[in-house]
């Protein structure tokens, strides 16, 4: 019975192709710097205008639109 619970079988839990192409993840660098502009604006900190401003437009390029 163990032998039917084996996972070295190829395709067992073989995952599908994604539908569409995968957006490309942030960087470490980007990650950092969204947690830096979400930690100041949730603790009503001045934010750096421009960090967001440009981390805005990178996030932006990366999701698709609502339509």
């Amino acid at each position: 019975m163990a032998d039917d619970l084996a996972l070295d079988q190829p395709g067992d839990f073989a995952v599908p192709d994604p539908p569409a192409a995968l957006l490309p993840l942030l960087t470490v660098e980007e990650a950092q710097d969204v947690l830096e502009i979400l930690a100041a604006v949730a603790n009503d900190a001045p934010a750096d205008a421009d960090l967001a401003r440009t981390l805005l437009m990178n996030l932006a390029a990366r999701v698709p639109s609502r339509d």
